[in-house]
């Protein structure tokens, strides 16, 4: 959490320093590094005309840190931690949010300001490009769950310092899917292919004590790939498909781990009568992970829902993963190799095999809730009064 547990009552200002960090950081996330990587922010946009509500941009991790509310720091803690849900970000905030962004904005920035200050847009049209892959640089080397507040602009600013010609583009920090904790390991984007060979071909650069291991992230992309080892989303080549994560692990003969939602009942536990299963189509379901934090379902719902219409999300609050059904066939993992940004994290996509999918729909007849969605879970995306956001009633053992 962030220093101060609570969220003071009054706040009228931000300080000079902060209001310039906050300015800085709206501008990057609206820079063509960014959005080339950002698909949350490029379908929000989209949705929005060209808009970005300033009460999206509240719930981003590092604007929460920088107006000193509660943010989500639990990437840096033991998988043993107790997960605490992020406490909303209040209308006042979201209001002087917007007014300290309004008001340090010159008519030479790329991007404007509504103005009652409630969204922000770029005066030019974003032109998706793929050259960022080859520009960008795969580094190894530091300390893999050692992270602190301040490490990116940290990290930014010894790479601005070390590179030559001027400043880098994007610094990207690479996660363990699961934990989310930092790897340690980083991908940094330049803005010339000279600057990337050249920072590749170091073999003397040193953070804090830690050497670097430097390698352009198409050759570390090629590396993985002989080592048959999976490819994560962000070590992937646009326009290139890859393996699910299912169907990698049934590729090299390896078992994914069994879903949260799918462990067994307690020893003693009655069983539930079998019900005959409903005809339903498993290409609805699309499995997403890489959630933190302990998000409302209903605020998973309305993420997902710029994916495709959702009739379900079946989430325990404290998982790092859950089940969407949609109200038509989705191929999510394909159209989304990167992923959707959603309160600053990234949820990932795969395919639900037919047992999972059998599974979850005798689940949502266990609990009296048609697969086809109603008004008590349905169309609300969980169960109403469930705090574990998934289905009511027992649970039919396998």
């Amino acid at each position: 959490m962030a220093p101060a547990e609570g969220i003071p009552v009054i706040v009228t200002e931000f300080p000079a320093d902060t209001t310039q960090k906050i300015v800085a950081q709206v501008k990057h996330y609206f820079s063509d590094a960014n959005l080339n990587q950002d698909s949350y922010m490029r379908q929000t946009v989209a949705e929005n005309d060209g808009w970005m509500p300033v009460l999206a941009l509240s719930r981003f991790n590092r604007l929460r840190q920088l107006m000193d509310l509660p943010y989500d720091a639990k990437k840096q803690a033991s998988k043993n931690t107790k997960k605490q849900p992020l406490p909303a970000v209040p209308e006042h905030y979201v209001r002087l949010l917007g007014a300290s962004i309004k008001n340090a904005l010159v008519e030479s920035d790329d991007v404007e300001m509504k103005e009652d200050g409630s969204a922000i847009r770029r005066k030019s049209a974003f032109e998706p490009s793929d050259e960022w892959y080859s520009r960008t640089v795969h580094f190894k080397g530091l300390k893999y769950g050692e992270e602190t507040p301040d490490m990116i602009e940290e990290l930014t600013e010894f790479f601005n310092k070390t590179v030559e010609g001027g400043e880098i583009e994007l610094l990207r920090l690479r996660r363990n899917p699961k934990t989310k904790q930092f790897k340690g390991n980083v991908l940094v984007q330049f803005k010339t292919q000279e600057q990337a060979d050249a920072m590749a071909a170091r073999d003397d650069l040193e953070y804090e004590g830690a050497k670097l291991a430097p390698s352009l992230l198409s050759a570390y992309h090629d590396e993985k790939l002989a080592a048959n080892d999976f490819m994560q989303g962000e070590l992937r080549k646009p326009g290139t498909t890859y393996q699910t994560y299912e169907e990698w692990c049934e590729a090299t003969g390896r078992k994914p781990a069994a879903p949260k939602s799918e462990k067994r009942k307690p020893e003693g536990e009655p069983e539930t009568e079998e019900v005959k299963e409903e005809v339903t189509d498993p290409l609805t379901l699309v499995r997403f992970s890489g959630v933190t934090g302990e998000p409302q379902i209903r605020e998973l719902k309305e993420a997902l829902g710029a994916v495709g219409p959702v009739r379900f999300v079946e989430f325990e609050q404290g998982a790092d993963s859950g089940i969407v059904r949609f109200s038509e066939v989705m191929t999510t993992a394909e159209s989304h190799p990167d992923g959707l940004k959603f309160n600053d994290m990234t949820l990932e996509f795969a395919a639900v095999d037919e047992e999972t999918a059998a599974a979850f729909f005798e689940r949502a007849k266990a609990a009296g809730i048609s697969a086809r969605g109603n008004s008590r879970g349905g169309s609300r995306g969980g169960a109403r009064g469930n705090r574990r956001g998934g289905f009511r009633g027992k649970r039919s053992r396998k």
